[in-house]
């Protein structure tokens, strides 16, 4: 049996009738669930430890429209503070399903209430003692977990005191907020901000819905360049000199952020690679080290040039033989051309977030992502710079690699990320919020904790923030948005903790091998699924 067999075989039921559409980059757990949902009667309960990758990304949403469709969701569980399997670089949900399959019980799933839970402490300080042999130990730790399961169950609103959090949602809504109307198609939502978001982030959605849209309606964002190999495509302009390659391949003629027309003065091709390069908010060109080759021409047009030379020594390197650089053909030299954004957002965040402001025209690499403003690009990088816009992301986008520490932001998720309504500004606001981030995007941006001058929750105070950066969220946090004081202190207090917890938990990885409790399960983290989000 091939490999396409097994996995219809694993997404039917017993008489070959499919039972669900998943990605092919969804993890092996995903079939599982399917596969061992086709031993449980009705009312048999599932119980599962996986990646909680599926909650977020955009291939999860397979696996959502199956549960909704066959199962009441008793519960989903993730711990704020620890990693499960410490040596697996993954975080983990337990899922909790209770099989409801058939039409006849497509009322019990739609009134079903899904515990969203999120543990605020480590098992062991919950009193969930590892497994034991000894009778008195193992029903201690038996009646804890029961104790557990009761507080769970007992509460269908919100819920939250120092052990954990509790989200309820019906099913009814999850299928609402995942469904397309206009492609009469389950297309998936975040599930994730259920477990980690707190009340503060469902309190602005719902208080500025009217004056909140999704930055696709203000903005385009498209990756920057995938080279195939940097080290042929970036040089420095000692390198260039070396080569002697001529200017009409690293340098163009201004203006390039218009398709009409053609200035006079020569300008280097500057490319960022990462977001460090920039001291500021805005990108000065001074401050890169790159130049980006932009050829255009086949070889035969290239004849007696140095930059055909430079072409034929990358391809004795083996350059051209790169799977990105192959797929472009006989040309694989020629990256196309391109617009630069007026905007640079970071495709991976630790606790320093900045988006660059780009007025010199410069090219981004595929670690960055062009954003293409529809108006006012200055007012939407400076909402992408406030506070509100990074806790948003925060909530909206996951760990890096799954296992914690830096934050992995897909395009789709900065598509998606809330932004103000720039149509319902009034001049004034327009005028006042461009003045105070042509200020502020002149110095240097700090980690979080620096900006909002605490590393605790409760040391968040609204005289601590920079001062600028509280100018800049004044305007769009209570002028534009109206939100309270309190309620921007929430935001603030939330951020610190968001980002605290997720760098406090990569730190929690142990020794390869050993859970937290000593247990070696090493043959059990083989099965878990180390997928990773590949645009």
């Amino acid at each position: 049996m091939n490999k396409a067999q097994l996995i219809d075989n694993a997404l039917s039921d017993l008489n070959g009738k499919p039972l669900a559409t998943l990605s092919k980059r969804s993890g092996i757990h995903a079939y599982f669930f399917v596969h061992g949902f086709k031993f449980l009667n009705n009312g048999g309960r599932f119980g599962f430890i996986v990646s909680n990758s599926w909650l977020d990304v955009d291939y999860g949403k397979g696996l959502q429209e199956f549960f909704l469709k066959h199962a009441k969701i008793v519960a989903i569980i993730e711990s704020k503070v620890e990693r499960w399997f410490a040596d697996a670089d993954i975080n983990t949900c337990i899922v909790i399903l209770e099989k409801a399959s058939g039409e006849k019980l497509s009322k019990e799933r739609d009134n079903n209430l899904v515990r969203f839970v999120q543990l605020k402490k480590k098992l062991t300080e919950l009193n969930i003692q590892p497994i034991s042999d000894i009778w008195d130990k193992q029903k201690a730790r038996l009646d804890t977990i029961d104790e557990l399961i009761k507080t769970i169950l007992g509460h269908n609103e919100y819920y939250e005191n120092d052990e954990m959090r509790i989200f309820s949602k019906s099913q009814k809504e999850l299928w609402a907020e995942g469904f397309d109307k206009e492609t009469n198609t389950y297309v998936g939502d975040k599930w994730g901000k259920y477990i980690r978001a707190p009340q503060i982030f469902f309190k602005i959605l719902e208080k500025c819905k009217d004056k909140l849209v999704p930055l696709k309606e203000v903005a385009d964002v498209r990756r920057g360049f995938t080279t195939g190999a940097n080290e042929f495509f970036y040089l420095t302009e000692a390198e260039i000199k070396h080569w002697g390659i001529e200017k009409e391949f690293w340098m163009h003629k201004e203006p390039i952020r218009s398709t009409q027309g053609k200035g006079d003065k020569w300008v280097p091709n500057y490319v960022i690679k990462s977001p460090r390069e920039c001291e500021s908010i805005i990108v000065k060109p001074e401050d890169l080290k790159y130049r980006v080759l932009m050829v255009h021409k086949n070889k035969k047009e290239l004849k007696g040039t140095n930059i055909i030379k430079y072409i034929n020594w990358g391809e004795k390197k083996g350059f051209d033989k790169r799977p990105t650089c192959a797929n472009r053909g006989e040309r694989w030299y020629d990256i196309g051309k391109r617009i630069p954004g007026q905007c640079f957002w970071m495709m991976t965040i630790s606790e320093r977030y900045t988006t660059n402001f780009n007025s010199s025209n410069v090219y981004a690499d595929a670690r960055l992502y062009d954003i293409y403003c529809k108006d006012n690009a200055e007012l939407v990088c400076g909402y992408l710079n406030s506070t509100l816009a990074n806790f948003l992301i925060e909530i909206l986008s996951r760990s890096y690699g799954g296992g914690g520490g830096p934050i992995d932001v897909k395009v789709y998720e900065v598509l998606i990320l809330p932004i103000i309504n720039l149509a319902k500004l009034s001049k004034n606001q327009e005028v006042k919020a461009n003045k105070i981030f042509n200020e502020f995007s002149k110095r240097t941006i700090s980690t979080i904790f620096s900006e909002i001058g605490a590393n605790l929750p409760d040391e968040v105070s609204l005289d601590k923030v920079k001062p600028d950066r509280r100018e800049l969220d004044k305007i769009i946090m209570g002028d534009i948005l109206g939100l309270t004081d309190e309620e921007q202190l929430e935001v603030y207090r939330a951020i610190v903790d968001l980002v605290k917890s997720r760098l406090d938990k990569a730190k929690s990885f142990g020794k390869k091998g050993k859970t937290r409790d000593g247990v070696d399960m090493q043959k059990v983290l083989e099965e878990l699924d180390t997928e990773t989000d590949k645009d």
